[in-house]
C-alpha cells in the first residue's frame, strides 16, 4: 500500500510538472514574442517616433455591449435597440461574417508590422469566468480591438487607464501580464488611475488613451465628455510632474476620442478635422500643416491611423483621399483593408499601443 501511494505521488509530481511546462508555453504563446528579446526600457516619447515594439489587439471574443443607462449618452441612437436585443450575445451569433472578418484584419496588421522587424504582442484571451464577467451586472460585453484605451506609454511609464464604458474595464486583464513580464529589471514605471465606481458617475477620473497624444514634454488630452475628463486630465498632469505641460483639447461630443480628429505624422504634418474641436488648438500646434479631414471621414476613422515612423503610415485602403493628399506631402502611406473592425469602432490607432518608439526627447 505504502508502494502504490508512493509510486502515485511521483506520477503526480511528473504530472504536474508536464501541466506546468505545458501552462509556461501557452501563456508564452498568447503573450506573442519571447519577452526576453527586448530587454530595452519602454520608451514613447512622440506620436511619430519609429515604431519598434507594440501591443496589437484581438478580435477574437467580441461579445455585443448590453445597454447600459450609466453610458448611455456614449452610444449612437441607432445601436440602443441592438444592445437591448442582443447585448451579452457572442458577435460571432449575430454577426458570424463580420466577426471572421475582423480576426482576419487586425492579425493581417498584427503579421504586416512583423514583417517590417516590429516586435508584437497580444492581449491573452480571458478564459477565467470572473475575469470574463467582471462587472457584467452593470454592463455584459467584451473587446479585446482596442489596445489603445486600456494603457498610456508616456516616457518610461506605463500607466493602466480608467475607461468610462463598464465592459470595457477588463481589458486591463488581458494586457496586464504583457506589461508585468515585459518591465522586469527595466526601471519602467507601472501605476493604475484610481479605479471609478461601478457606478460610473461622471465625478469619476476617466483617462483614456485614444485621447492622449504625445510630443515630447507636452501632452495633448481630448475631453469630448464621452472618455476622459478633467478629473482624468489633472490626475495625468500630477502624476507626470511639472516637467510635462498636459493640455486639454476640447472636442465636438460626436466623436469620442482626440484620435478620431487629429493624428501628429511627423514634426509639422498632421491630420485634423476642425469641426471635431471645439477649443483652439495648444499654441505649438497652431503652425502645422494639417490635411484636413472631413467630418464624414472622420466618423469613418479617416484620421486614425498608424505612424510606422517620421515618412511612413499606415491607413485603411477605404481612405484613399487622405492617403493621396499626405503622399503629396511626401509621406509614404500603406493601405490595407480595415473596413470591418472599423465598423466596430476603432481604427488603425485604437488597435495598437506602442511600448517602444525611437525619438530623441529634447527641451
Amino acid at each position: 500500500m505504502k508502494t502504490s501511494v508512493i509510486f502515485l505521488s511521483i506520477v503526480g509530481l511528473l504530472l504536474t510538472g508536464w501541466q506546468s511546462r505545458c501552462s509556461a508555453k501557452d501563456s508564452k504563446k498568447e503573450r506573442g514574442p519571447d519577452m526576453k528579446s527586448s530587454q530595452q526600457s519602454v520608451s514613447v516619447n512622440h506620436e511619430w517616433g519609429t515604431l519598434k515594439e507594440v501591443v496589437v489587439g484581438r478580435g477574437e471574443d467580441m461579445v455585443l455591449p448590453s445597454y447600459c443607462d450609466a453610458v448611455s449618452f456614449i452610444y449612437d441612437p441607432k445601436y440602443i435597440e441592438m444592445m437591448k436585443k442582443d447585448g451579452g450575445k457572442p458577435v460571432s451569433e449575430v454577426e458570424p461574417e463580420s466577426a471572421k472578418m475582423v480576426v482576419e484584419q487586425i492579425n493581417g496588421l498584427a503579421k504586416a508590422l512583423e514583417k517590417r522587424g516590429v516586435i508584437v504582442h497580444r492581449p491573452r484571451r480571458l478564459t477565467h469566468p470572473a475575469e470574463k464577467g467582471y462587472l457584467a451586472d452593470v454592463q455584459k460585453g467584451s473587446f479585446f480591438l482596442m489596445a489603445r484605451d486600456p494603457i498610456l506609454v508616456i516616457g518610461n511609464n506605463v500607466i493602466e487607464t480608467a475607461i468610462k464604458i463598464p465592459f470595457r474595464a477588463k481589458e486591463r486583464y488581458a494586457i496586464r501580464p504583457i506589461i508585468r513580464e515585459r518591465i522586469k529589471g527595466t526601471g519602467t514605471k507601472h501605476v493604475a488611475v484610481p479605479a471609478v465606481s461601478p457606478a460610473f458617475r461622471e465625478d469619476g477620473i476617466y483617462l483614456e488613451g485614444g485621447d492622449v497624444m504625445l510630443n515630447g514634454y507636452e501632452i495633448y488630452v481630448g475631453n469630448s465628455g464621452r472618455g476622459s475628463n478633467k478629473a482624468g486630465i489633472e490626475w495625468l498632469q500630477n502624476y507626470l510632474g511639472p516637467e510635462y505641460k498636459v493640455r486639454e483639447i476640447k472636442l465636438n461630443p460626436e466623436f469620442e476620442h482626440l484620435d478620431c480628429v487629429l493624428a501628429l505624422l511627423r514634426p509639422g504634418l498632421g491630420l485634423i478635422c476642425r469641426k471635431g474641436i471645439l477649443s483652439e488648438l495648444p499654441e505649438s500646434l497652431r503652425n502645422w500643416d494639417f490635411v484636413e479631414v472631413s467630418v464624414d471621414e472622420a466618423k469613418k476613422l479617416g484620421a486614425n491611423c498608424l505612424v510606422l515612423d517620421d515618412k511612413t503610415v499606415i491607413m485603411a485602403e477605404h481612405q484613399h483621399r487622405i492617403a493621396e493628399a499626405l503622399r503629396k506631402k511626401g509621406h509614404n502611406v500603406i493601405e490595407i483593408p480595415y473596413d470591418q473592425v472599423v465598423t466596430w469602432g476603432g481604427g488603425f490607432r485604437c488597435s495598437h499601443h506602442p511600448l517602444r518608439r525611437e525619438s530623441k526627447l529634447e527641451r
